[in-house]
């Protein structure tokens, strides 16, 4: 039985992850976006994208791209950050418990992993039209749903 559940969460507002990529990150982060086919439309800049419909197959390749890139930090997120977000993070913190390469357990136990609060609908709304940190922004997909 795994020893992560729901209550191990934590969550991170899209501000403190905005400010990260204005200079105020603690060290080097990732962000993870598990959007399906409602990835369109736009993404927060450099992510990831790691869909939840195939996530726990493409989890070791996670976990190596963590690893290789040396993020002290990385942030999980879907369109809402209310099911795909943190059930993916889930998915990923009891994967860890798969590792059996000393140097990746060592890196691991020292990462710090969170969920963005109201995903990209949230981000989307303060960021969605800065390109700093948004890429790909279809400002009339999230306006009229097109």
């Amino acid at each position: 039985m795994s020893s992560y559940g729901i209550a191990d969460l934590r969550f991170i507002k899209a501000s403190t992850v905005y400010s990260w990529f204005k200079g105020g990150a603690p060290g080097r982060f990732a962000v993870v976006d598990v959007r399906d086919s409602d990835y369109v439309g736009g993404h927060i800049k450099n992510c990831l994208h790691v869909p939840a419909a195939n996530f726990h197959e493409t989890l070791p390749a996670l976990r190596q791209k963590l690893f290789d890139m040396k993020v002290q930090d990385v942030v999980f997120h879907c369109a809402l950050s209310q099911v795909r977000g943190p059930s993916s993070t889930l998915k990923f913190l009891r994967s860890l418990e798969e590792i059996k390469d000393p140097q990746q357990i060592e890196f691991f136990s020292n990462l710090s992993v969170w969920v963005m609060q109201g995903g990209f609908t949230a981000w989307q709304q303060k960021y969605g039209e800065d390109e700093s940190v948004t890429e790909a922004y279809d400002k009339e997909i999230w306006d009229f749903g097109i």
